[in-house]
């Protein structure tokens, strides 16, 4: 039998406050408009109300809880709420759980909530709320609630210190999650006396000085989140104390000295992320004793010495990264026997030896990075069983011999292999081609060596040459981008006018693959094979030389698998043209929109997952915070294996950090285009996300924005907010439900996708999630499709 439940609309009638017995309100998860009835407040038998996740708007009555003196429950959370918290809701003497989270509430929050004093559960998150001066704030007044489990004011700008009053909240509290509240200052060590805390999380704020030595009384803590604030000083032996312990996220503060010891006795870690810091010494052995780690994270840094064979002690391991420090020594081949890694960096180190022949062995490997180290010797066959490696880069090493040609290796391109010693192969690869040392052809060969090994002595100049300006630049400047920087000069390659002209034959229309606003795209030859994309601006457009140099300056430093690859700039007085890598598979746009294609709900979830990684990188992992501001299916590449590549940054805009604004004119795309944009619009990485949010509903549902069912106040958005509780089956594209034997499976994955697609395309910016958050929780729903759906 199958019962399928409207989803009830319209607005809630006032006669409703006749029912005075009325003791339970259960509206939840429905889309009922308007403002909530003011006689709700007035049933003095009510205990339990949930009117969350619908359309409701208007504010709060101002003496809503005047007439409440049985009201133990109050969820109201997801709706379009503004004005004030009423300090009449602390008349609710009976109240145990509030929630008014998601809403546009405004205002400080009310002191009176301090009243309520059988208060569980106060839940205002993704408001913009604030709170009262340093000592009598909000915290202290909360302090009367002695039976407080959890306290969530995250994503509110509560632009303040963190009191000390903060250790006089109830001993029995849990759950403390403040954030992104732009708080500044210390942490107090008075936060030590919360003896129950369960979750601290303090991230994205401003905090700095010392990690308090209190935090290490904290012995039922599992979770401590303190990363991207400015916190200094050493890791401190006290968090050795927390036996409970099961993420520890310290990254991007200012961190220093050695990671202690004692860090062994964190028996429960699961996740480890000090990356981003300013830590010295070897990594200890001890930490590779903790045998049920998931991900490390101490990239980054300045560690140094061996790695040991004790690494190979962390069996159920699945994110080791490594890079960006000053290790020594060889690749433990131990690494060989964690064949849960899916992901391994160890980069921009001082690595020597081989690459091991055990890494053949871990067959769930996605990415594996060993670029800009001093590893030599041959890429070893064994990685060709690698069939879900997506990324490799071994350049900037000394590795030598035939490059591989079986699984992965048919996708991989140049980039993976740039400036090594003797490296061959096929001529994609831009390595000499491998030939037979014979009598017959040993005169050809160092004809044909020497063709490629002068340019390779200038470009090891060159590369020397660069090294030296960045030691200077380095001595003035810790964290210049030298790796970004010398990437993208060593691979760059002088093309003229007159080779795009042979390459395109003359820009034949044969070969044009696509038009914009501000030029057309065509696909080139090279005379040694390499296929191109050939990006030429139209100079006749107006804004067609700014849209050429954003580009340039975004793509001329940028730097990851998901993001174009520029190869050249032909630029003249009257010729300009951005020469790329060339995609064969075209864009998602054609393949959503075209009737003989299709792609399988993997594909898409891969796809989108890409796409997620690329803006995670512009706007987190860059020196700046670049915005895309016009991503659509046509701006998603598609190289040869289906991996996606972000493209055309001629709108792009180059921010200060992630909580930047720009105020400027940007005219991205109907429908993919931000609420917030247009003349005089404010850009930030929150539109981005919009447009995300958009694309990720058109990836799984095949429909655009713009198509003629979406008009008047019918948008693609609000077409999915309306079916979504009653039926995600009848939404999702009709090519996805072949097998009916996956259709409850499929219908709770793509749930999840497009409730987080709706998160990214809030209306208001600051409601809207980020891109951090929509990787990782992409990356658990494909974990959980691949084992109930798999590639159906």
């Amino acid at each position: 039998m199958y019962i399928k439940i409207h989803i009830l609309t319209g607005s809630i009638p006032s006669e409703i406050g006749n029912l005075q017995n009325l003791e339970t309100i259960g509206t939840s998860l429905n889309g009922f408009l308007g403002p909530i009835p003011f006689q709700i407040f007035n049933i003095s038998r009510i205990q339990f109300i949930s009117m969350a996740i619908n359309k409701f708007s208007g504010h709060l009555p101002a003496d809503m809880g005047l007439f409440l003196p049985k009201l133990e429950e109050l969820y109201l959370g997801g709706n379009k709420l503004s004005g004030i918290i009423p300090n009449s809701i602390s008349n609710a003497s009976q109240l145990t759980f509030i929630d008014l989270s998601v809403n546009s509430l405004s205002g400080i929050i009310p002191e009176v909530l301090g009243n309520l004093r059988l208060l569980k559960s106060l839940n205002l998150e993704f408001n913009n709320l604030t709170i009262g001066s340093q000592e009598l704030s909000i915290f202290f007044y909360l302090s009367n609630c002695k039976d407080l489990r959890m306290i969530s004011f995250a994503f509110n700008p509560l632009h303040s210190f963190l009191p000390n009053s903060v250790g006089n909240l109830s001993l029995s509290l849990q759950e403390l999650f403040l954030n992104s509240c732009n708080i500044k200052g210390s942490i107090p060590a008075e936060i030590g006396n919360l003896s129950s805390l369960i979750l601290l999380k303090l991230p994205n704020n401003k905090l700095k000085g010392p990690i308090p030595t209190t935090l290490g009384r904290l012995h039922m803590l599992q979770i401590l989140s303190l990363p991207h604030n400015k916190l200094e000083g050493h890791i401190l032996s006290d968090l050795c104390h927390l036996k409970s312990l099961y993420a520890l996220h310290l990254e991007n503060n200012k961190l220093f000295g050695h990671i202690p010891t004692c860090i062994s006795n964190l028996t429960s870690l699961r996740s480890l992320c000090l990356g981003f810091n300013q830590l010295t010494s070897t990594i200890p052995l001890s930490l590779w004793s903790l045998t049920y780690l998931l991900h490390v994270d101490l990239s980054s840094n300045s560690l140094t010495g061996n790695l040991s064979l004790e690494i190979g002690n962390m069996k159920v391991l699945m994110i080791l990264n490594l890079s960006r420090n000053q290790l020594l020594g060889d690749i433990p081949i131990a690494i060989g026997g964690l064949i849960d890694l899916t992901d391994v960096s160890l980069a921009v180190n001082q690595l020597e030896g081989s690459i091991p022949e055990s890494f053949g062995k871990l067959l769930s490997l996605e990415i594996l990075d060993l670029s800009y180290n001093n590893l030599s010797g041959r890429i070893p066959k064994s990685l060709e069983a690698l069939l879900h490696l997506k990324y490799l880069n071994v350049s900037f090493n000394n590795l030598r011999g035939k490059i591989p040609t079986g699984g992965p290796f048919l996708h991989f391109w140049s980039t993976s292999f740039i400036s090594n010693d003797a490296l061959c192969g096929a001529p994609r690869l831009q390595v000499p081609p491998c030939e037979e040392d014979s009598p017959k052809t040993k005169r050809a060969k160092v004809s044909h060596l020497m063709k490629y090994l002068l340019p390779a002595i200038g470009l090891a100049m060159l590369v020397l040459i660069s090294s030296l300006a960045y030691k200077r630049c380095e001595t003035k400047n810790p964290g210049f981008p030298l790796q970004a920087d010398l990437y993208n000069l060593t691979t760059w390659r002088k093309i003229s006018h007159q080779e795009l002209l042979l390459a395109t034959e003359r820009f034949n229309t044969s070969n044009l693959l696509g038009e914009g606003s501000f030029g057309s795209v065509y696909k080139g030859t090279l005379s040694d094979g390499m296929n191109i994309a050939v990006k030429v601006i139209n100079l006749k457009v107006e804004g067609a030389f700014k849209c050429f140099d954003a580009e340039c300056e975004v793509l001329r430093n940028v730097r990851h698998r998901n993001l174009v690859k520029i190869i050249s700039i032909c630029s003249n007085i009257d010729f300009k043209a951005l020469v790329l890598e060339y995609m064969p598979n075209e864009n998602l746009e054609k393949w959503l929109h075209s009737h003989d294609r299709c792609l399988n709900f993997l594909q898409r979830l891969s796809i989108m997952i890409d796409v997620a990684s690329a803006l995670e990188y512009l706007h987190y992992a860059y020196s700046s915070v670049i915005v895309h501001c016009d991503l659509k299916p046509s701006n998603v590449l598609l190289d040869v294996e289906m991996v996606a590549h972000v493209t055309d940054f001629g709108m792009a805009k180059l921010l200060g950090d992630e909580d930047s604004m720009m105020q400027t004119m940007t005219l991205a795309t109907l429908g993919y285009m931000a609420p917030e944009y247009g003349l005089g619009g404010v850009v930030s990485t929150r539109g981005d996300v919009y447009s995300y949010g958009i694309l990720l509903i058109e990836t799984f549902t095949r429909k655009k924005p713009t198509d003629d069912m979406f008009a008047g106040e019918m948008s693609l958005k609000r077409w999915v907010n309306e079916a979504l509780p009653i039926s995600t089956i009848d939404i999702v594209d009709a090519s996805l439900l072949g097998n009916q034997r996956y259709h409850v499976a499929l219908e709770e994955c793509i749930t999840s996708i497009m409730e987080l697609a709706l998160d990214c395309c809030a209306e208001l910016p600051q409601k809207r999630t980020n891109m951090k958050i929509v990787l990782a929780t992409l990356k658990k729903i494909k974990t959980k499709s691949l084992r109930d759906v798999g590639g159906h």
